[in-house]
């Protein structure tokens, strides 16, 4: 982690992400069961969900520490990537957001049959 991530309020995951616990992660499950997994993820942090699109398969939540914004994407059939952002409400964070996106995988890993971290990075 560089420097400055300590000090940053929001982190995101991605496909090319310099981070490797922060890059995108797929399931072997269709859309809708992802957006159920994400429900239910809102539920185990304590979250209300305060927006849910889905057309734009998103969902956002807040929690008392933070703000999380999910984006579910199916490249394939029977195949989903979940991308998170978070925005914490710390006046320093020291890369607490970081951890929250690992913790929040950690939990999706439970909910969802896990395929894979960053398939299609490069292409």
């Amino acid at each position: 982690m560089r420097f400055r991530d300590y000090f940053r309020n929001d982190f995101e995951t991605s496909e090319d992400h310099h981070i490797q616990s922060l890059r995108s992660r797929y399931y072997r499950c269709r859309n809708h069961q992802g957006m159920d997994a994400v429900k239910e993820l809102a539920k185990i942090e304590n979250g209300t969900i305060k927006y849910f699109d889905e057309t734009r398969h998103e969902i956002i939540f807040d929690t008392k520490n933070y703000s999380v914004t999910a984006t579910i994407i199916s490249p394939g059939f029977s195949e989903t990537a979940i991308d998170f952002k978070i925005i914490t409400y710390k006046l320093i964070p020291m890369g607490s957001g970081k951890k929250i996106i690992e913790d929040l995988y950690k939990k999706l890993d439970n909910l969802l049959p896990f395929k894979g971290v960053s398939l299609y990075r490069g292409r």
